[in-house]
């Protein structure tokens, strides 16, 4: 099985303070993003709170981790790059990064200057292909449906 996508992408900063946990499709058919930010809780994102973007240095995966309807919004985006696996059992190291941006608001002071701030943060893991516990009975019933 050549050229295999990867489904999930385990990434962390060189502190630790930063953790990604990213499937492409989890248990349900979602996309789903588990985020570590400093000593805080692991927060889970899925389906359309995850907003993905194909650019031309990869895909761009973004959530936002804080909404005000005043004083703007902090998003949190990692960059995935383009890999091929040569098996379902490769897992390939890569290296990325994230970025927290800063969104200002309408009441935002000051109010004039760039709208966006941004942190970038260096980031390395691997990315695999996991199969979902539910995958052969999706085959199955998929193959079903189409005779």
């Amino acid at each position: 099985m050549a050229n295999l996508q990867p489904n999930r992408y385990v990434l962390q900063s060189q502190d630790g303070k930063t953790k990604v946990d990213y499937e492409t499709s989890n248990l349900f058919g979602q996309q789903s993003l588990n985020l570590t930010q400093g000593a805080g809780p692991i927060r889970h994102f899925s389906g359309s709170q995850i907003r993905t973007r194909n650019t031309e240095i990869g895909n761009l995966v973004t959530v936002t981790t804080q909404m005000t309807v005043d004083t703007g919004s902090t998003s949190f985006s990692v960059l995935i790059p383009a890999i091929s696996l040569s098996s379902i059992t490769d897992r390939q190291s890569l290296s990325t990064d994230a970025i927290v941006t800063t969104h200002t608001g309408p009441i935002s002071v000051p109010s004039s200057g760039a709208q966006e701030k941004y942190q970038f943060i260096a980031l390395t893991g691997n990315a695999d292909f996991v199969l979902s516990a539910l995958e052969p009975v999706a085959g199955a019933l998929a193959k079903a449906a189409s005779k």
